[in-house]
């Protein structure tokens, strides 16, 4: 063990960043979610959400835009069905997505009281959505408002 993040230990230091590895699940066939540091999963709302039609996604020649727009299962979709199919050594942090305090605050503390939770990141900064998100992480005292909204909801 080499690092901590909220008490739980992490076998690498290094965790995969949220958007870049779905719930987890997705890569269970392709590698031994245990022997990684820990994983973000996508952003969650409170409810599924279906995001921006397609096509979202075009190759550039400099790489790729996406415009998702945070499309999830929501909190409790993750939390009875991807989290269960997760091997129980796989420190899982989740990310909240919400367009107000209150809503962050409220997907927080459901998250939170999930024993495979170790940590919960807030998405302040998805350019996709037209409210929260972007507008958060301009402001830092909205931004400040968000995080100690959440940090109350939270243990």
């Amino acid at each position: 063990m080499v690092a901590a993040i909220a008490g739980k230990m992490l076998k690498k230091p290094v965790c995969v960043a949220s958007g870049t590895f779905g719930y987890g699940t997705e890569f269970a066939p392709f590698l031994d979610l245990e022997k990684i540091g820990g994983f973000v999963a996508k952003s969650l709302t409170l409810e599924p959400r279906s995001g921006n039609p397609p096509p979202r996604i075009a190759e550039t020649p400099a790489g790729m835009l996406n415009a998702i727009s945070i499309e999830n299962v929501g909190v409790r979709a993750f939390l009875e069905e991807k989290l269960p199919a997760l091997p129980e050594a796989a420190v899982v942090i989740a990310s909240a997505f919400g367009t107000e305090p209150a809503v962050y605050a409220e997907l927080a503390a459901r998250l939170s009281d999930h024993p495979r939770i170790a940590g919960i990141e807030i998405n302040a900064s998805c350019p996709h959505v037209k409210s929260g998100g972007i507008e958060f992480g301009q402001d830092p005292k909205l931004l400040a408002e968000l995080v100690s909204t959440v940090r109350r909801a939270t243990t």
